[in-house]
């Protein structure tokens, strides 16, 4: 991709946690291609948790080319990735992976497993990976079942000094539900997996990390029981963070009765009420930020029933129009909140070397195209919101959408 000098006139950028007074803004050494941003917003770009891009094993699904591709459509200039299809469980498999994404001038985080091929029975070269290069630790997006083999994973894990990421959900439980057990998995008859399932092992997260002193993060929170969990453990100085999927924060289970398999996911849509406790989590800074989860899944695994479709969505390239509307009614009109929960850094208005061009105004139906590749299941595909990127300057690379 040939790099661009953009100048872009009239922009309102938001800087210093604060809107500034329109502006010109440069990007590269010229000569400049003009654009008028008389009615756009100027964001610093944002840093995704919760990416796989299910390469190079499921090469057939999704590309890494295609991921990079996504991220720099949602104006993210940088991601947290874990592969659950290939787990990074030893150092040649983390030497590989790094030199894979420092082609694409992005800023990649490489998660890796804390066990072999994320089978949860013996552990992964941890510290070497550690000192390699590895910023933390995850379960490959299941909850190991046999508790002393957790045990084991803390006690050792807590040489590294990393954070051990987590999806809490107890899978004995899960049995073979799809959905929250509740009213609309019973209308429906869609087998329920319990809001304990999640809640059992949030609690066995917290009491191992506790009491052996490591930093944990748990993924896509999805009930008000766990807030209350976490909170708890907070105050009693238990080193936990936290996020919220979008789509959780999007959508509920009164979503199940489109019949649509885009609302199955991993952690399953609980109800309104969780729905709004999760609002609140981020607001009182007990949920810390909002994971993408993006996990491409081919069209034939979706377009099937919703007990036999493959969990996950894609999210990457509409996450900030998504969300823009909804935490715009949730903070009073304040962006600043939305910009760091999805990892936000500051915007150097002198010499940016990555930004977002917004129009706050422009409404847009989500279709096929705007997803980065062949692969494009979301819940929003034929949805209309209201906010949308035009282009991103990430890297020295100007994309216009």
């Amino acid at each position: 991709m040939t790099a661009q000098s953009i100048l872009i006139k009239n922009v309102r950028p938001f800087a210093s946690d604060a809107w500034q007074n329109k502006q010109d803004i440069a990007l590269g050494t010229g000569p400049f291609v003009e654009i008028d941003g008389s009615s756009l917003l100027a964001l610093p770009a944002l840093f995704a948790i919760g990416t796989d891009f299910q390469e190079p094993v499921r090469d057939d699904v999704y590309s890494y080319a295609e991921g990079f591709e996504a991220m720099r459509r949602g104006g993210f200039y940088g991601c947290l990735y874990e592969s659950k299809a290939n787990p990074i469980d030893d150092l040649q498999q983390l030497v590989s992976f790094k030199q894979i994404c420092e082609k694409s001038n992005l800023n990649i985080s490489l998660l890796a497993s804390f066990s072999k091929a994320n089978g949860h029975e013996s552990i992964s070269e941890m510290l070497e990976l550690a000192k390699a290069g590895a910023v933390g630790f995850g379960d490959g997006g299941v909850f190991p079942g046999n508790l002393r083999f957790l045990r084991m994973v803390f006690e050792y894990g807590k040489a590294t000094g990393k954070t051990f990421y987590f999806h809490p959900l107890e899978q004995s439980l899960c049995s073979m539900g799809v959905a929250n057990e509740g009213l609309y998995s019973d209308t429906i008859g869609f087998k329920g997996i319990p809001e304990q399932a999640e809640t059992i092992a949030v609690y066995h997260i917290l009491e191992f990390s506790g009491w052996f002193g490591v930093p944990v993060h748990l993924r896509e929170i999805s009930c008000k029981q766990s807030l209350f969990l976490i909170s708890e453990a907070k105050q009693l100085g238990v080193k936990v963070s936290c996020d919220v999927g979008l789509y959780h924060l999007l959508f509920d289970d009164s979503s199940l009765l489109e019949l649509s398999s885009q609302y199955r996911f991993n952690s399953p849509l609980r109800t309104a009420e969780d729905r709004k406790a999760l609002w609140g989590g981020l607001l009182d800074g007990t949920i810390n930020s909002i994971s993408c989860n993006h996990f491409p899944v081919r069209k034939q695994d979706k377009q099937t029933t919703f007990e036999d479709a493959i969990p996950g969505a894609v999210s990457l390239e509409v996450a900030l129009s998504a969300l823009w509307q909804a935490a715009s009614e949730k903070t009073s009109g304040n962006p600043e909140r939305l910009l760091k929960w999805l990892g936000a850094g500051a915007l150097n208005l002198e010499k940016p070397d990555n930004l977002i061009l917004f129009d706050p105004d422009l409404e847009w139906e989500v279709n096929e195209s705007d997803f980065a590749g062949s692969v494009c299941n979301s819940p929003l595909l034929g949805k209309k919101l209201k906010g949308k990127i035009v282009g991103t300057y990430l890297g020295g690379q100007w994309l216009l959408a």
